[in-house]
């Protein structure tokens, strides 16, 4: 079982199962919603996911149609986002989780429009724009 929290720790949650695989989004969305170059998404299924405290204190923002970020409505934390057409599985940040996953990073999405003052350095595959659904985590 994995734990994690926002910021402040008013939302706590857990985790069953393994994570699913993780990407690093570079669109802009991501950027501005995370203030980072970018963020790291995991899928996994919603049923894994138990909100332990704090779920008064989850906000959404609908940042594109359909596309909803879950946050943290007193520290601001970035905790999860969900896809109306996928109701079945939520989006992770994996910066929440209070312990080091196993996980694998697949690749880079949306690199077409990632900011220019970063670099990526390593090998993973990089995709100009989205690279399909995730492997989804599993109990």
């Amino acid at each position: 079982m994995l734990e994690g929290h926002c910021l402040c720790g008013k939302v706590r949650f857990e985790i069953r199962g393994r994570l699913g695989g993780v990407r690093y989004c570079h669109c802009s969305l991501c950027r501005h919603a995370n203030g980072t170059a970018f963020s790291a998404n995991s899928s996994i299924r919603r049923e894994n996911f138990t909100l332990i405290s704090g779920e008064e204190d989850i906000s959404e923002y609908e940042s594109s149609p359909g596309a909803r970020r879950c946050f943290c409505s007193n520290c601001g934390s970035p905790v999860f986002s969900r896809l109306e057409s996928e109701p079945e599985n939520i989006r992770l940040r994996l910066g929440t989780l209070a312990g080091e996953p196993d996980v694998k990073i697949e690749s880079h999405v949306w690199v077409g429009s990632k900011s220019n003052w970063f670099e990526i350095t390593d090998d993973l595959p990089q995709h100009d724009e989205g690279a399909g659904p995730l492997d989804i985590g599993t109990g």
